[in-house]
């Protein structure tokens, strides 16, 4: 009798490997009520798994790490560096879409003088309609009508669109965040290669094109704590520019939903010092 030809596994679907996160993952829900928080989370849960891989992969007798492992920890440098920056985008847009739902509590706000400031963005229906049944009240739905959010100057401008004389970001910031989001480019769209071209397009890289993005171990460490020290003086710069358009005399309760809103806070608390 002829055996039975083996077919081997069911083939499945990709969609069929989603799963239920381990740990505790970070909702819209989170970036909205308090997007420091959300974002500031996820760089600490970033780091202590880049640190995990460090402690637990290979090394030499001297301590090297072996080349296996190199190449490994270079490649989840690389990826950490792309979803970071996918995380802050959000933190911008929630930080952004927050400040536009209480604008409702300015003294004056105009909503025409304030949409031709943000170059008149339309909300298409399939987007809007992308939010059904989540918490993404008018202001996300404006922040995701809106592009740019690569350029921290841009995003700075749209701030300002609602009154708000400060700068969110300052000009080491911005420095800092168009050469991560050049970076993040060169990962996501030509295989974390830095050409030529877009090491010309800002001045930190000028000179270093045509290779491949690798980063020191220690990149990953560097990377969380300047974001903590980045998003703590954004949101206080922030909080600055709303409170005098609260009026001379704002509710109490109103400054309580501002401060729990822009609460920067951390797993590693001491990093925000």
């Amino acid at each position: 009798m002829e055996a039975k030809k083996k077919t081997g596994a069911p083939k499945r679907s990709f969609e069929s490997y989603l799963a239920e996160p381990g740990g505790k993952a970070t909702a819209l829900a989170d970036y909205m009520a308090t997007p420091a928080e959300a974002f500031l989370r996820y760089m600490c849960d970033a780091y202590d798994a880049f640190e995990h891989c460090k402690n637990k992969f290979t090394k030499k007798d001297d301590g090297a790490y072996m080349q296996d492992s190199d190449d490994s920890l270079r490649h989840i440098a690389v990826a950490i560096l792309a979803t970071t920056m996918g995380h802050f985008e959000t933190y911008q847009k929630c930080l952004f879409a927050g400040v536009f739902e209480r604008t409702q509590n300015f003294e004056t706000f105009d909503p025409k003088a304030v949409l031709r400031a943000l170059d008149n963005p339309t909300i298409e229906l399939a987007r809007f309609c992308a939010y059904r049944g989540a918490n993404a009240p008018v202001g996300f739905s404006v922040a995701d009508s809106l592009s740019l959010w690569h350029s921290a100057k841009t995003v700075n401008s749209y701030f300002k669109a609602m009154y708000i004389k400060q700068d969110v970001f300052s000009n080491d910031d911005i420095e800092m965040l168009d050469l991560l989001w050049q970076l993040r480019h060169s990962v996501v769209h030509t295989a974390a290669w830095l050409t030529v071209p877009d090491s010309q397009k800002v001045k930190q890289v000028h000179g270093k094109g045509d290779r491949a993005i690798a980063f020191e171990h220690t990149f990953i460490n560097a990377l969380s704590r300047r974001f903590h020290k980045l998003v703590k003086a954004a949101n206080a710069r922030l909080k600055q520019g709303i409170i005098p358009l609260l009026g001379a005399t704002p509710p109490k309760e109103v400054l309580d939903d501002l401060d729990s809103f822009l609460l920067v806070k951390s797993p590693k608390q001491v990093w925000l010092n």
